[in-house]
This record gives C-alpha cells, structure tokens and sequence, in this order.
C-alpha cells in the first residue's frame, strides 16, 4: 500500500509540475507567436497524437497486463511491439506529412516535422508502462520532467530572444526525445542480459499484440477523434488562428482536472471491493458530490479570474477564449463524472456496454460540432464538449443492465436525501439506501 501512495505522490507531482510549466511558458509563446502560428502547432499535435493513439492500437493496457503477471515475459513482448509500433507509425505518419504538407506553407512544414518526431518518441515511449507496471513512476517523472524543463527553458529563450518563430520546433521534439533516451538508458543499464527475441519469436509477439489490440483499436480510434473533434472542426470551419485560440482555452479548462482525478484514484480502491450493491451506489453518489465540490471551486476561479489572466498572460488576440474557457471547465467536471460512471459500470463487467457507448458518444461529439461549430463558433465548439460530456456521464449510462444506475444520480434532484447524503458524507460504513 505504501509503494502504491508513493508511486501516486510521484505522478501528482509530475502532473502538478507539467501543468504550471506549460500554463505560465506556453503562455509567453502564445503572445510572442500570435494566434495563427500557435493554432498551426496544436493542429500539427494532434494530428500525430492521432496517429501515436492508432499505432498503439491499445498496448499499453495489453503491456501493463503481462508485465505486472511476468516480467521477463512482458519485456519479450515490449520489444516485439517496439518494432511494431515503430512501423505502423512511420507509414500513417508519412500519409499525414503529404497529405499537410500539400495544404501548409514552408514554415508550417516545419511545425509538422516536429510534431511527427515528437510523436514518434512518445509512442515508442514503452519503458514508460515497464516502469508503471513495476511501481516504479518515480523514474518516469524525473525523466519527463527533465524533458519538460529543459524544452520550456529552449521555448522561453527563443521567445525572450525573439528568435525565428520556426526555432520552437526544437523545444518541441526535446519535450518527448530527452525523457525517451533517459528512461531507455536505464532501462538497457539495469536489463543487460534480457535476451532479444528471435525472429521467430518476434512475429510471433507481433501476431498476439495485433490480434489482442485489434478489439480494442475501433475504441481507441473512437475516444481519439471524439477528444478531439471540436479542434479540428474549429480548424475546418473557423480558421487556424481561431484553432490557436480554441487551444489555449481548452488547456486553461483542463489542466486542472488532475486534482479530482489523484482525489478519485484514493477512493476507487475501497468502491471497487465493496460488495453490497447499496453501499456501491452510495459511495458513486459521495464521489460525484467530491467531483462536484472541488470542480465547483475551480470553476468560480475561472469564471472570476480566466478574462484577467488570459489578456496578461496570453495577450489581447486571445481574449476570445475567455468564454469558451468556462464552458469547457464544465465539460471537463462532466468528463470526471464520467469516469466515475465508467467505474461503477466497470465493477460490474460492463466492458462491452461501455465501447457501446464510446461509439455513441463519437457520433454525438461529431454530430453536435457540425451543427453548433459554423453558428456559434468558438462557443459552439464549447457547447458541443459540454453536450457530449454530459450526456456521457448522465443519460447514456442509464441503459446499463445489471445495476439500476439512474439510482446514482435520482438522489442529486431530491433536496432531503442529497442533505442526508451529504450529511452522511464522513460516514463510509452507513448501511441506510439514499438512493
């Protein structure tokens, strides 16, 4: 238990650390660069985060898996997919620069280089899920945050100096190359004498990751564009410079999520073991009131403070973001609560139900960016996250069959049992329904 609150200490510190460093840096890169040349970056990301989330095809949960039950074994099948990951990636990758490169100038060009290079790292980034697998996160954030440092102090300078805007493809790529070549270094330093596979053994890896991760390809396919529907519809619809934009507001939105989220990752334990189905919906219902506290907190500093410190940190070209910003703050405690609702459907081995419902949130996501993106723009953008997010953790949980899970969220528009709830809130062995 103490090796696992460490482990979680080390990657809410990562978190903390990664979140203030890229706020206040990106920041200044923002105002130097103008809206255009940062919208054109951020497309360029995810494009190629993408394409990482394709040609991983899900083997980061099939890693996890095989190195927590047999190390040797799970390192055999790291290198297998190494390969390729590394192969599956370059080809999509390539099809991705023609296709851009046709649309962009020269100077986009650049961005998108770097951001395919960046990407490439990151997906063969797999020591990252070793050292997860063996408790031992505190090696991947002093890498990542090596990283980190290092590409933000470039990006600072090249901004300070006012260098050419094109020299910020350097920091990029740092950002994933450094924490890459650290966690590799010592991976190959401690795990000398693990044998490389032979050819034979190789296609044989190869054959099980593409047969176990093609059951969950379609799903992360889906959740990888609905993510991110609303950035590309911005870019189609609006512009690039309103896609710069629509990103700075969607990372002032989010970047705080982790607080529920390292709050949730305490409780989740305890709501996993628990066996009565009652208690079950109690404890869902006290974890959404803890979703909705904190949220409620940051929001209203948003709303109060997000006008103030995007027109002194990012610049006057951004003040559009302002409004957008808040709603997707709200959007992002809908995502929270969704994962809880995930959760408690997970307990109950409702796997199959929930790539149902991915699906269904796909087309919603894409439906609602088309119709509400070309009326009320940025906003719309906005709308559509909240819409989508909302109905992810409310109505579309509702037809689950082996629990009553409306039950969770009847007892939040009933003022008696949601006091009695939150009377009761300190209380984790209360037998009494409140539901």
């Amino acid at each position: 238990m103490k090796d696992k609150l460490k482990n979680s200490m080390w990657m809410i510190a990562e978190k903390l650390i990664a979140v203030f460093g890229l706020i206040f840096v990106t920041s200044y890169v923002a105002k130097y660069v103008g809206p255009t040349t940062f919208g054109i970056i951020s497309i360029s990301m995810l494009v190629f985060q993408f394409i990482q989330s394709i040609a991983l095809m899900g083997s980061d949960v099939i890693l996890l898996k095989r190195i927590s039950q047999n190390r040797h074994s799970g390192m055999r099948l790291m290198m297998a997919t190494f390969l390729l990951v590394l192969v599956i990636y370059c080809v999509l990758a390539a099809a991705g620069m023609l296709i851009m490169g046709e649309e962009w100038s020269s100077e986009a060009l650049v961005f998108i280089c770097a951001a395919a290079i960046a990407c490439l790292f990151s997906s063969l980034d797999l020591v990252n899920i070793y050292n997860e697998a063996m408790l031992n996160a505190r090696l991947n954030v002093i890498a990542n945050l090596a990283g980190l440092a290092i590409s933000l102090t470039v990006r600072f300078f090249i901004s300070w100096f006012e260098l050419d805007a094109r020299l910020l493809a350097i920091p990029i790529v740092l950002a994933t190359f450094i924490p890459f070549v650290i966690k590799l270094a010592i991976f190959l330093k401690y795990h000398r004498q693990v044998p490389i596979p032979a050819i034979r053994q190789m296609k044989k890896y190869s054959r099980y990751m593409v047969a176990s991760g093609i059951s969950l390809v379609f799903s992360v396919i889906a959740v990888a564009i609905y993510t991110r529907v609303n950035q590309i519809s911005v870019s189609y619809f609006l512009g690039v410079k309103e896609a710069g934009i629509f990103s700075v507001a969607l990372t002032l939105a989010t970047a705080w999520v982790f607080l529920p989220n390292a709050l949730l990752a305490s409780f989740f334990p305890a709501f996993f073991a628990e066996r009565d189905d009652e208690q079950s919906i109690i404890k869902a219902q006290k974890l959404h009131l803890l979703v909705i506290g904190v949220s409620s907190m940051v929001i209203l500093a948003i709303w109060l403070l997000s006008g103030w410190f995007i027109r002194d940190f990012y610049g006057a070209e951004y003040l559009d973001a302002v409004a957008p910003t808040l709603l997707l703050s709200v959007g992002a405690m809908c995502a929270v609560l969704s994962s809880v609702m995930d959760r408690f459907i997970i307990k109950y081995n409702g796997y199959r139900y929930l790539v149902k419902k991915t699906f269904v949130v796909l087309v919603i996501c894409v439906a609602s960016s088309l119709l509400l993106v070309p009326y009320f723009g940025l906003n719309g953008a906005a709308m559509s996250v909240v819409l989508t997010e909302f109905l992810s953790f409310s109505l579309l949980n509702y037809f689950f069959p082996a629990q009553p899970v409306m039950r969770i969220h009847q007892v939040f528009i009933n003022p008696r049992k949601l006091w009695l709830l939150f009377s009761n809130i300190k209380t984790s062995d209360s037998k009494e329904s409140l539901s």
